[in-house]
C-alpha cells in the first residue's frame, strides 16, 4: 500500500465537507495505487471489513469520518 503524501491529505480534507465519498475515493486512489478505481472496488480492495464496506457504502457519517481520520492520521490504511 501507498501512503498519502502532505498534498494528497490537504487536499483530502479540504474537499471532505463538500463531498465526502469524492473526497475518500480520490484519496484510496492513491493508496491503493488504483488511479480509475471506483468507490465501491476501491473498498473491496481495502481489505475492510463486510460490516464497515456495508456502512461506507450506505454513506454512513460516522464511518466516512472515521476513514477520513485514520487516513488523515495513518496516511494509509489501518494493517
Amino acid at each position: 500500500m501507498n501512503r498519502l503524501k502532505k498534498a494528497d491529505v490537504e487536499a483530502l480534507l479540504a474537499t471532505y465537507d463538500a463531498d465526502p465519498v469524492g473526497a475518500l475515493t480520490v484519496a484510496l486512489r492513491v493508496v491503493l495505487d488504483q488511479p480509475t478505481g471506483e468507490w465501491t472496488s476501491l473498498l473491496k480492495s481495502a481489505g475492510l471489513s463486510c460490516a464497515r464496506r456495508i456502512r461506507l457504502q450506505g454513506n454512513d457519517a460516522a464511518a466516512l469520518d472515521e476513514l477520513a481520520a485514520e487516513l488523515n492520521e495513518l496516511r494509509t490504511l489501518p494493517a
